[in-house]
């Protein structure tokens, strides 16, 4: 199980730099990949992108899907894509992950939020020290 471990400053939360390529294409190394900020939210049950990923990559939507909050839902783009982590030199490859747009604040510092879709294959741990580990 390939692990990611780190500091985190616990204002923002767990964020790490993740590799986007469109579905089933060749994955390049790590190095060669655009990489986005992404949360790790434990609140998120699906991985969300924002539109600037989807712009980059000039993602095409797969349909439309309800994004439930506490308050509403709201219809949403889908997309299908890879998602690589920085485990490694060659990265943790992801393929054919759906995930859901959605619309980062102004200022974000992330551009994913890693789901629990992602999250609960693996393990997580935050610790109050501001240390984090993440194996998948």
């Amino acid at each position: 199980m390939p692990c990611l471990s780190g500091k985190y400053d616990p204002a923002i939360g767990v964020l790490i730099n993740i590799g986007v390529l469109l579905a089933n294409t060749a994955t390049p190394t790590i190095s060669q990949l655009p990489l986005f900020p992404a949360l790790i939210d434990t609140g998120a049950s699906i991985t969300c992108i924002s539109p600037n990923v989807v712009q980059t990559l000039n993602l095409k939507s797969i349909g439309m899907r309800p994004m439930i909050s506490a308050t509403h839902s709201v219809p949403v783009n889908q997309y299908l894509v890879d998602l690589i982590f920085p485990f490694g030199k060659a990265g943790f490859v992801m393929k054919a992950i759906q995930v859901m747009e959605f619309l980062a604040i102004n200022n974000a510092p992330f551009q994913i939020l890693v789901g629990r879709d992602i999250i609960c294959k693996g393990v997580i741990t935050i610790s109050f020290d501001g240390h984090f580990s993440f194996c998948l």
